[in-house]
């Protein structure tokens, strides 16, 4: 099993705080699988990881990783390759019944999730040829794992549309806070017009300059 935060390979933050969480849930599936505890609690955890993190990330990385950024147009086919082994490996995972089967699912997909990253950053290069990180890294990391939104740190010309995706996967009861120098009655307006009763907004600072919100997801029972 790969430990990403002590590796001595060069890897970016992102995929850090991705191969760190894929580690911890296939460890504690393991240890439930292999030591006799329940193991619902373990492979639900692991599913939503998988579902709400994992895939959609992939899926963004691939719509922001653009051709001038490799070497050659074939390591963007095999980045996409990649990626649709690791979506197997999730299909795997959630078919599989058996502990032992569960267990070594888990850390197939995290192997080849660490081969993958370490990879994939060998080829990204900038304009001078030197290793980079992906553009998307700025904004796609804080929207996809923290609760704590800056939404003008998000590009403008996506940001309502990768928010409301962002609320949308909001699991029941789940919670986030969106923060901005504007006020973000606007996007309110928006998301109350798509899923009506979907969430709780309550407004904790309200300007002139500094915009805050809280965000709940309701549970279906509530609304």
């Amino acid at each position: 099993m790969p430990v990403p935060m002590t590796s001595t390979a060069p890897i970016s933050d992102e995929h850090s705080v991705l191969l760190w969480q894929a580690c911890a849930y296939a460890d504690d599936l393991r240890d439930a699988a292999g030591f006799g505890r329940r193991l619902t609690p373990a492979y639900d955890a692991m599913l939503e990881f998988l579902h709400y993190r994992l895939l959609p990330y992939l899926t963004e990385e691939e719509r922001q990783l653009p051709v001038a950024r490799l070497r050659d147009d074939h390591l963007l086919r095999l980045i996409v390759a990649d990626h649709e082994r690791l979506r197997a490996d999730v299909d795997n995972i959630e078919s599989t019944r058996t502990r032992r089967l569960l267990a070594l699912a888990g850390d197939a997909l995290v192997d080849r999730l660490d081969r993958h990253v370490r990879r994939e950053e060998s080829w990204l290069t900038d304009p001078a040829g030197d290793p980079t990180r992906a553009k998307l890294q700025d904004w796609a990391l804080p929207l996809l794992f923290s609760d704590v939104i800056d939404l003008d740190a998000l590009p403008p010309d996506h940001r309502d549309a990768l928010v409301r995706q962002r609320l949308a996967w909001m699991r029941p009861d789940d919670t986030v806070w969106l923060e901005s120098v504007h006020d973000l009655h606007w996007l309110w307006c928006q998301q109350h017009a798509r899923d009506r009763n979907g969430h709780v907004w309550v407004y904790e600072a309200e300007g002139p300059s500094n915009w805050r919100a809280r965000i709940i997801r309701r549970s279906p029972d509530d609304r």
